[in-house]
This record gives C-alpha cells, sequence and structure tokens, in this order.
C-alpha cells in the first residue's frame, strides 16, 4: 500500500512540475520574508543573509524590501529578478526568468527624491516566463502578461500583453467573475 501511495505521489510531482527544489525554494523565501517584516536590526541582517544565499543557489533575486501581497506564487524559481521599489498585489504568479528593471533615464533623480522606480502590479497578475517589464510602470489587477512580453508603459486592468508593448483587453469570457460587472435590475 505505501508503495502504491509514494509512487502516486511522484507521479504527481511529475505531472504538476512541482519538484523539492521548488518547495524549497518557495519556503526560504517566505521565511525571509518573514523574518524580515519582524523588524529590527538583528532580523533584517539575518534576512539579508538569507537573501543572499537564495541570490547564490537559486537565481532568485527578490529583496526583502519588495512590497509583496498575499498568496504570491513562484512558479519554478530560477533567475527571477524584481528590482526593490517593486510592488506587487494579491495572488499573483511568478514563472521563470521573468524580470522587473528600473529604468536608466532619470534613474539618478528617482533614487534622490525616494521615488519608485520599479513596477507597481495589481492583484490576480500572471507574469509569464522570460518577460521583462521595465521602468516604474503600473500594471492593473487581472493582468496576463505573456511569455517573452517586454512591457516600458502603463497596462490598463483586464488585459492580456504579449510581445513588445502589445496590449489587448480581455473578452468577457476571460475576466474573472469577481471582477464583472453585477446587473442588479435582473
Amino acid at each position: 500500500m505505501m508503495s502504491i501511495l509514494k509512487d502516486i505521489k511522484i507521479w504527481l510531482t511529475d505531472i504538476l512540475c512541482i519538484s523539492n527544489y521548488d518547495r524549497k525554494a518557495e519556503r526560504k523565501f517566505w521565511k525571509m520574508r518573514r523574518l524580515y517584516e519582524k523588524g529590527g536590526y538583528i532580523n533584517r541582517k539575518r534576512a539579508m543573509r538569507m537573501e543572499n544565499k537564495l541570490q547564490e543557489k537559486f537565481q532568485l533575486r527578490i529583496p526583502c524590501t519588495v512590497k509583496i501581497g498575499k498568496n504570491f506564487e513562484i512558479r519554478h524559481p530560477m533567475s527571477i529578478g524584481i528590482g526593490p521599489t517593486a510592488e506587487i498585489g494579491d495572488n499573483c504568479k511568478v514563472y521563470p526568468y521573468f524580470v522587473s528593471m528600473a529604468a536608466l533615464k532619470g534613474d539618478r533623480d528617482r533614487i534622490k527624491n525616494h521615488i519608485r522606480r520599479h513596477a507597481k502590479f495589481g492583484n490576480d497578475c500572471i507574469l509569464g516566463a522570460k518577460a521583462t517589464v521595465v521602468g516604474a510602470v503600473t500594471i492593473g489587477d487581472d493582468v496576463t502578461i505573456g511569455a517573452c512580453a517586454i512591457i516600458t508603459k502603463d497596462v490598463p486592468s483586464h488585459s492580456v500583453v504579449k510581445g513588445l508593448n502589445q496590449i489587448r483587453p480581455k473578452r468577457p469570457e476571460e475576466i474573472p467573475d469577481k471582477y464583472k460587472i453585477k446587473d442588479f435590475d435582473a
């Protein structure tokens, strides 16, 4: 009986493409976040040390200073880079090789005035593999960023992005029920 359960577990992890490596990276990431959010000099120094280890071992470059909402999910943590002033909403998913970087133009003024230099992501965003977001752009709620997309300007809510700033609104059947406007007259 135990061998059958073990075989089923192995089969499920192969189907879902979830390895112990992925789980370990995500657990360490959330441990680092909790330690940093506790506050205090020693906790923050420990969190920074853990952040460096995550960068070395998993190439997971998400600094402690990033504001992250609830249920943030890292799918296959490989070479994900998100800048230190980025903000990520609730229920977002990030896929491998995703990068959010600051624009170089006017960066010194932003640093001096403590202005956000990286992207702000809304709730329920899917950030595709090998996608790149450049500058302090705002990504709305329920946005899907496709694989290999490059974004340099703001994206409205309920959109799909592909290629170089090719933004299209989602079809009505693609929008989740919680975002649809309910008709109270019927």
